[in-house]
């Protein structure tokens, strides 16, 4: 009885850590309840539905990593002119989830990503050919690549915002060749 409930607390505790990485990871693409109406019930009378109002508004925001894979990737870079942003994770890294939970989300970085970017965001365990060919050593790790498939720059590691966003202006000033100073 002991040992059952020991492999269960454990499970419980593996469970709560590997979860929140888990939605990272997550190849399929959120389901839009933009169109289904929310029904509540009345607490004066439960039997009675009501329909929610409808929300105010219509804009859907695009996912951060737009691609499954790097062929695809590549493909949009070479209809919109814009390189690619690849980000390399593994699971239960610390770091990882910090990045996407802190970095990517801070304010006005998502805007930056996705209108400069195609994006892509690869496992160490599911995308190994593609990390192995981009060299990388360190989790996570950001590579930017340009439309011609040359890399322009490496991230290695966590960084905060404000480093990310340079480092970010800068790869993109050197995908359509601009010269930046600061």
């Amino acid at each position: 009885m002991e040992k059952s409930l020991a492999r269960t607390s454990r499970w419980l505790a593996l469970a709560t850590l590997v979860y929140p990485v888990s939605i990272c990871w997550s190849e399929e693409p959120l389901e839009s309840t933009e169109d289904a109406s929310i029904v509540t019930t009345s607490v004066e009378h439960p039997e009675s539905p009501t329909i929610a109002p409808e929300p105010t508004h219509t804009t859907v925001a695009r996912p951060l990593f737009q691609h499954t894979s790097y062929p695809a990737a590549w493909t949009a870079a070479q209809v919109s002119n814009r390189p690619i942003l690849v980000y390399v994770s593994m699971p239960q890294c610390p770091h990882c989830t910090k990045m996407l939970d802190e970095t990517f989300v801070s304010p006005g970085m998502s805007e930056l990503v996705s209108d400069s970017f195609e994006t892509l965001q690869v496992g160490r365990y599911t995308h190994a050919t593609l990390i192995s060919k981009l060299h990388v050593k360190w989790y996570p790790t950001t590579v930017l690549v340009g439309s011609n498939n040359r890399v322009l720059a490496v991230i290695e590691g966590y960084v905060d915002a404000n480093t990310l966003r340079h480092r970010l202006e800068l790869g993109i000033a050197a995908a359509h060749g601009v010269t930046q100073t600061r």
